[in-house]
């Protein structure tokens, strides 16, 4: 599995050294040759809107079935799997030219705070998926007295 470009690591963590080299590495593909890098055509573009109470998600998968996409949410990760299976071609029927792809995806996303899972809820809707994950409250401080 091909690991995504995460920005939501933190600053004092060992892998931040690793995501920086990765875009790092990444970004010498685009700078070469933007085709060079078509072969992640199958990963779905995605934006996370941190709400005041929610964290929305929203994919962008035309030609999927709904049927074929699986959401999963742990604590603070959010993972999407799909598959979108290429039609079948009549016997005389050949390709000259085709930009449209095919096949399984898996995507892991850290969501910036916890949330409930229970309460999750995903839609898709003309080839976007959206999917609504309430966060967890944040424990409250509380003042302890001091017992002599």
């Amino acid at each position: 599995m091909l690991a995504r470009i995460n920005d939501n690591w933190g600053l004092l963590t060992p892998w931040r050294n690793v995501n920086d080299l990765q875009k790092e590495f990444w970004g010498l593909f685009d700078n070469f040759n933007a085709g060079l890098s078509r072969y992640r055509a199958n990963y779905p573009k995605i934006t996370v809107d941190d709400q005041e109470k929610d964290v929305i998600v929203k994919m962008s998968l035309p030609g999927y079935d709904a049927s074929k996409l699986d959401v999963e949410v742990v604590s603070d990760f959010l993972t999407v799997r799909g598959e979108r299976i290429e039609p079948a071609l009549e016997k005389d029927e050949k390709y000259i030219h085709r930009e449209r792809s095919f096949g399984a995806f898996e995507e892991t996303i850290k969501l910036p705070s916890k949330v409930k899972s229970a309460k999750t809820k995903a839609s898709y809707t003309n080839g976007m998926l959206e999917i609504v994950l309430p966060k967890e409250e944040l424990e409250k401080p509380r003042s302890i007295k001091v017992i002599q």
